[in-house]
């Protein structure tokens, strides 16, 4: 609990620094105001043009100095402010009070509007003849968002009778985020939310100047760019949720998740797209949808998780907007909506005569064929994750309680997608723009499937022959949509020869243009990395084992395959949050120490709560992970006992016989009664006296020993029957451990790298495109 307020005024630099933190996000509301205005009546008017500009960009830097102001108040434990003292403290580390800055619900909203501000200075000046309009969509969405801040404050203080006082520290980082990944993975995936406003703001300003043609280009390494950055958010969110969640898994399927996963989704659609309008000229209404998709489909989804939809259906905690700041925002979303879609609507009737396509008469397979299909697929997945996620919003407008779609449905639908698409990247990189006909392409895939079919032959030979078989469940089988039983063997199989495809035809079509071209090697590296990632979830998450185990001090018990798992001891006390509970692992040949974390922290309730932190033991071709679930020192609820009364209790029979006091302490002004009780068992019987000291500043109860293992407490007693209240103690207490077998999680982290590096690397090759000064 935290202690009482100061009495003492905060000193006056802090609240200057609170003043400015305001005045900024105000100064960016206005700025951003002006900037649209003057852009609105600034055609042909240089003059208002450089107004335009400028305000844009002061509106931008306004955010950098509010998110720096607060960070400011973070790092000086200034408790004052409201925001800060329900994510500070003083005890944390200064990357921990950093992180604080976008730990809750202000402080996030500030960091998407400090990431789209630093996305729109970086992008705005090179934009050419679409800069009015961009600047307008983009000055547009600053300023709502400074208008959320404006009533969704990080600068608010905490008033005592109007006037401000300071705690003396601060509630703290809720105990799931007191890690590094909450220094680490908000601001990477934010952005890549930051600059999805970017390829929003590009297709509304190509259809408002009626140039459909020349933005491609410039919007091309932004687009790459929110790949990159959303694409690896979403996988440093998996392993946050790996390593600390202590579930075993890294993707859950939870609204909240799939909030992100649907722009990243819809954001490798477009760059898809992207390819054919560059190369081919067309698809271009295709594209100006593509482009908006990312981020109108994330501005849903923080409705969805900001509006409270979500408060009873998510794993995820976030709080209620203000009532003023949530209208702020569905205003935004439907304004953008409705512009937009009317735009693009009118820009259909106008399509045919801006398209630029080269059609070849020649019949075969082409390239642009297969990015249909894979964008089409991309599509159909990201939609039907919308529909999932949007399932708790529709339950609550029927009036029911509000109910996520369970991850294994997912999964069953969405396989049948994931085959073809997977397939589409193992084939595309095989042909080329003009038609290849089949025969060629036929020849040419055949070294490849080769060597897919020799790889999937030697791994399935590896699984079946190796010692490493006896730990895999080969045999079972999996349960898929309407009910088809598949087994896992021959399923994995399948996906295994498929990612095998896609890995040796990226690296063929590689090799074939490393000479010439290196630039266009980059996005076949970011292919490779999806196979890789892919591989590594398919079948950590299909050839998992698991099992849940009840330890004691001093008995030794069989984890999973051959190993033993034993109780070593605590670190620290219960209370410390870097307490581990060590347990040693061993068996014939191999042994180590596990140290999952375990403490009990007091959040205001009346009963301390436990935090978990899991263990994970990495090795080259698997993860042991271990997860402490409860600690239990109770071995019943209580129980009361009526005088003459008897329980059976693991082999004893307690009967109770009485009270016995109260009785008086010559020597202090403490009253002692202990109820009586007489435990049998096979080996005989004992007389209990569990008692209750009671004296004018405290009351206190004494454990007595039930045989070997257990320990009896006196809760209360009802003076008016005299029953006793009666609680039942392990004498050491049990450890619910639950021990995973994870193979081939590396393989998650080696692909997560290889795509965010592809992505940034084809990025970096197309970031010098035409100038669009003079277009």
């Amino acid at each position: 609990m935290n202690e009482p307020l100061l009495a003492a005024a905060p000193p006056s630099w802090t609240l200057t620094i609170g003043v400015l933190g305001r005045l900024f996000i105000y100064s960016s509301a206005v700025f951003s105001f002006v900037s649209i205005l003057a852009w609105v009546f600034a055609k042909n008017n240089k003059r208002l043009e450089r107004i335009g500009a400028l305000s844009f960009n002061i509106g931008c830097y306004s955010l950098f100095g509010a998110i720096l102001s607060l960070a400011v108040l973070f790092v000086f434990d200034r408790f004052e402010f409201a925001y800060v003292w329900g994510h500070g403290e003083s005890a944390n580390p200064i990357p921990l009070k950093i992180a604080g800055v976008w730990a809750g619900q202000e402080g996030s909203f500030l960091l998407w509007a400090v990431t789209s501000a630093i996305f729109g200075v970086l992008s705005v000046k090179n934009t050419g003849h679409y800069r009015r309009w961009y600047t307008i969509v983009y000055a547009l969405f600053l300023f709502a968002l400074s208008g959320i801040l404006a009533f969704e404050t990080p600068f608010a203080l905490n008033l005592l009778g109007g006037q401000p006082v300071v705690p003396r520290d601060g509630v703290g980082l809720s105990p799931a985020l007191q890690n590094y990944w909450v220094v680490v993975h908000p601001p990477v995936i934010f952005l890549g939310f930051g600059s999805l406003t970017v390829l929003f703001a590009y297709s509304f300003a190509a259809m408002a100047t009626r140039d459909t043609v020349h933005w491609i280009k410039a919007v091309r390494p932004w687009a790459l760019v929110s790949l990159a950055f959303v694409g690896a958010g979403l996988c440093l969110g998996g392993l946050w949720a790996y390593e600390t969640l202590g579930w075993g898994g890294f993707w859950a399927w939870d609204p909240v998740e799939n909030a992100s996963l649907v722009p990243w989704i819809f954001t490798a659609a477009f760059v898809h797209g992207v390819m054919v309008q560059v190369t081919r000229g067309k698809w271009i209404i295709t594209n100006l949808l593509l482009a908006a998709m990312p981020f109108l489909s994330f501005m849903y989804g923080t409705f969805l998780t900001r509006s409270g939809v979500l408060s009873d259906a998510s794993v995820h905690s976030f709080a209620e907007m203000d009532r003023t700041a949530l209208k702020l925002l569905v205003g935004i979303l439907s304004a953008a909506l409705v512009a937009f879609i009317a735009l693009w609507i009118a820009q259909l009737f106008r399509a045919p005569t801006q398209t630029t396509s080269r059609e070849y008469k020649e019949k075969g397979l082409h390239l642009e064929g297969f990015y249909r299909f894979g964008v089409a697929l991309l599509a159909a997945i990201a939609v039907l994750t919308l529909v999932g996620m949007s399932v708790p919003l529709f339950m609550a407008l029927k009036g029911a309680k509000p109910g996520i779609v369970e991850g294994f449905v997912y999964n069953r639908v969405l396989v049948w997608l994931f085959f073809p698409l997977m397939l589409g990247m193992a084939t595309a990189p095989l042909v080329s723009w003009r038609p290849l006909p089949p025969k060629e392409f036929f020849k040419k895939i055949y070294n490849v499937v080769c060597v897919a079919a020799g790889m999937t032959g030697i791994t399935a030979l590896a699984l079946t022959a190796l010692p490493i078989s006896n730990r895999l469940p080969l045999n079972s089988s999996l349960t898929m949509l309407g009910g088809y039983e598949i087994g896992v063997f021959p399923l994995l199989m399948a996906f295994l020869a498929i990612l095998y495809l896609v890995i040796a035809a990226n690296i063929v079509r590689m090799l074939e243009l490393f000479k010439t071209s290196k630039a266009g090697t980059a996005p076949f590296i970011v292919h490779i990395g999806v196979a890789v990632l892919m591989a590594g979830l398919i079948v950590s998450q299909v050839f998992e084992q698991k099992t849940r185990i009840l330890i004691q001090e001093g008995t030794p018990a069989p984890a999973l395959f051959d190993y033993l798992i034993a109780f070593r001891g605590h670190t620290s006390n219960l209370t410390n949050r870097d307490n581990k509970v060590l347990f040693d692992i061993t068996n014939h040949k191999d042994k180590f120490v596990a140290s999952p974390g375990l403490y009990y922290y007091n959040d205001g309730s009346d009963e301390p709560k436990l935090m978990v932190w899991p263990y994970i033991e990495r090795r080259a071709l698997y993860d042991f992970y271990v997860s402490v679930n409860a600690r239990e020192a109770r071995a019943s609820q209580v129980i009361p006992l009526k005088p003459g009364n008897s329980i059976a209790f693991q082999g004893f029979r307690l009967e109770y016989r009485g009270l016995d006091g109260p009785k008086e302490n010559k020597n202090s002004d403490e009253i002692t009664v202990s109820a009586i009780i007489e435990a049998t068992s096979h080996v005989g019987s004992q007389i209990l006296k569990p008692a209750i000291h009671y004296s004018p500043t405290k009351t206190e109860s004494n454990l007595v020993n039930l045989g070997k293992s257990y320990q009896v407490e006196l809760k209360d007693i009802d003076w008016t029957d005299k029953t006793a209240f009666v609680q039942i103690y392990f004498k050491k207490p049990l450890y619910s451990v639950e021990i995973f077998y994870k193979p081939m999680t590396l393989l998650v982290w080696l692909g997560t790298a290889i795509v965010t590096f592809g992505c940034l690397l084809t990025a970096w090759y197309r970031r010098n495109v035409s100038t669009l000064q003079n277009v």
